[in-house]
């Protein structure tokens, strides 16, 4: 196996058929079904990329973590990129781009679902290489 994937995603069927489609790219894969989940499945293990929802246990829950992960008491994980996936049409940066703490909160990376498998493979190895 290659590079390690975290997603982080509350659809049990988007994290089955996210994990085969990176599986069968040759990425390393570990799931989280909630903010919570991924917070603590990154003290276990450091990702190479992260692929994260927005609405989980509420709706600003991947907004959340991604400032956690990037901003937050860990600097081990302030590096690591995100490429948040939603079926919100708006990206972070257009739906903030008022806010003066917008940057904490938008991603390395925003791809709208349903997944153009082509697209999300290319925005991965963008990341992490493949």
């Amino acid at each position: 196996m290659g590079r390690k994937i975290l997603v982080i995603d509350d659809d049990a069927d988007f994290l089955a058929s996210v994990t085969t489609v990176l599986e069968a790219a040759h990425y390393e894969v570990a799931t989280a079904r909630s903010a919570k989940e991924g917070l603590e499945a990154l003290k276990g293990s450091r990702p190479d990329l992260i692929i994260l929802d927005v609405m989980m246990e509420h709706e600003w829950a991947g907004y959340e973590l991604n400032q956690a992960v990037k901003f937050g008491a860990d600097e081990s994980t302030s590096t690591i990129p995100i490429l948040m996936v939603s079926s919100i049409q708006t990206d972070p940066a257009t739906l903030f781009y008022r806010a003066t703490e917008a940057g904490m909160v938008t991603p390395d990376s925003y791809l709208t679902k349903p997944l153009d498998i082509p697209v999300f493979l290319a925005r991965v190895r963008s990341f992490v290489g493949g």
